[in-house]
């Protein structure tokens, strides 16, 4: 998980600090296919879920490219 790609600074909203999501994410191992361990992640999924998923694709393309740009620079 721990990458300069996803360096977290500090936690926010949708932003946990690395051993609380660990901990939210051990506890649902074994529940669900499709794994939304952290409280905020699940409501932000909530609502991603009524969008196509060729809107969801891009929207997760978009992030990945971001990441990218912002790691090379």
């Amino acid at each position: 998980m721990a990458s300069e790609v996803a360096a977290i600074e500090g936690s926010s909203l949708f932003t946990p600090l690395p051993d609380d999501y660990a901990r939210a994410a051990v506890r649902q191992i074994g529940y669900e296919a499709r794994c939304m361990p952290y409280w905020a992640h699940s409501l932000q999924w909530c609502f991603a879920r009524l969008l196509p998923e060729a809107v969801l694709d891009a929207w997760r393309l978009s992030i990945g490219i971001r990441r990218r740009d912002k790691t090379i620079a």
